[in-house]
């Protein structure tokens, strides 16, 4: 692996008059996989993230160099357990997203050419996203419940409490019990994504070479 590294790392086209040109850097390792400078630059193309506004250039692909290297560790675990081969990845679907998001085939296909890139590392992409999906929601939403004491609690503390506090008055509880429990869902979901990561992360190991 550090060869891999070490080569990809200095990777360059040499230049006469000016020296090497580096044209590819390795930004993380997951496990024995690189990510490189082309992968984040691949998800600023498609909008794997949406950009705060005002956000600084090198803040936003710091943020994108993490979300590829939680959509490696995702993958690669999956890949690894053998859970992948069970799932129903909806592979075109995802394609489609990420066409849609970057503005159309056409300016996409500009992006793309301009960098280097061809449709198989776009399909790739596409591949890790559908892969973290299926899981999600084929076996980690499954197991998320929310009971009525639950729902409850939320409604004292999320709506009736914090409307109290403002003067206005709070609606009843069937009004909001439906997406109080969507709520809750969502939050135990990502409570299940984040321990998933985490153990991921233990199994395969991460290294990060630049914030």
């Amino acid at each position: 692996m550090g060869l891999v590294i070490v080569l990809l790392a200095l990777a360059a086209v040499s230049a006469p008059a000016d020296g090497p040109v580096i044209v590819e850097k390795v930004l993380a390792v997951v496990g024995t996989a690189p990510i490189l400078t082309s992968d984040v630059t691949l998800a600023e193309h498609v909008g794997l993230l949406p950009r705060d506004p005002g956000e600084s250039t090198a803040s936003y692909r710091s943020r994108l160099l993490d979300a590829r290297i939680r959509l490696e560790l995702q993958y690669r675990d999956l890949e690894t357990s053998g859970v992948l081969y069970r799932l129903h990845l909806e592979t075109d679907v995802v394609l489609h997203e990420l066409v849609t998001r970057a503005g159309g085939p056409e300016p996409l296909a500009t992006a793309l050419t301009a960098g280097g890139f061809t449709q198989e590392d776009l399909d790739q992409l596409a591949l890790r996203l559908a892969a973290a999906r299926a899981y999600t929601e084929e076996r980690l939403r499954p197991t998320v419940s929310v009971t009525l004491e639950e729902i409850q609690q939320a409604y004292e503390h999320l709506v009736r409490d914090q409307l109290a506090s403002s003067g206005a008055s709070a609606p009843s509880l069937p009004e909001v019990q439906d997406r109080l429990r969507a709520l809750l869902v969502e939050r135990k979901l990502n409570d299940e994504i984040r321990r998933w990561l985490e153990t991921a992360r233990e199994r395969l190991g991460v290294t990060r070479f630049t914030r």
